[in-house]
């Protein structure tokens, strides 16, 4: 099974895992990692690393790190420690929304990890909607 590790500013990523849990229930090999603004980027490393770690104690075969924003520093640090893993069973997304954790824990038994995580890209692309634009084109 593919573990999600979900890495935001703040407290982003935990409220996503409990809107997820309000949605399905708690779900197994599912984690957040919050950078808070007295933390360096060495505590968040490790922070991480610790998670990470976890979810493969657990029984992890993939870790898919789900991060808020590209070029920031959780990002960064999800990606340099991303760099030195086999990448056959690691990827990093970011912009993560709530459509994204949903199709990972929804789908993570459903598809091969290389299948996977495009899957989980398109997820979070198509959840982006102008509802006025959308309401607009219904209405004709």
């Amino acid at each position: 099974m593919t573990g999600v590790l979900l890495v935001a500013h703040g407290d982003l990523g935990g409220q996503l895992i409990n809107s997820v849990g309000m949605i399905m229930g708690r779900l197994p090999l599912l984690k957040s990692v919050g950078l808070r603004a007295d933390q360096s980027l060495d505590d968040l490393a490790r922070a991480v690393s610790q998670s990470w770690r976890e979810l493969e104690e657990e029984g992890a075969e993939h870790v898919l790190i789900l991060v808020d924003m590209f070029g920031g520093s959780c990002s960064n640090v999800a990606g340099r420690l991303a760099r030195d893993k086999d990448p056959t069973r690691v990827a990093v997304l970011t912009g993560v929304n709530l459509p994204m954790v949903l199709e990972a824990v929804i789908d993570r038994d459903l598809y091969a990890f290389e299948e996977l995580v495009p899957k989980i890209a398109d997820a979070g692309r198509r959840s982006i909607v102008d509802v006025r634009a959308a309401l607009a084109g219904k209405m004709r």
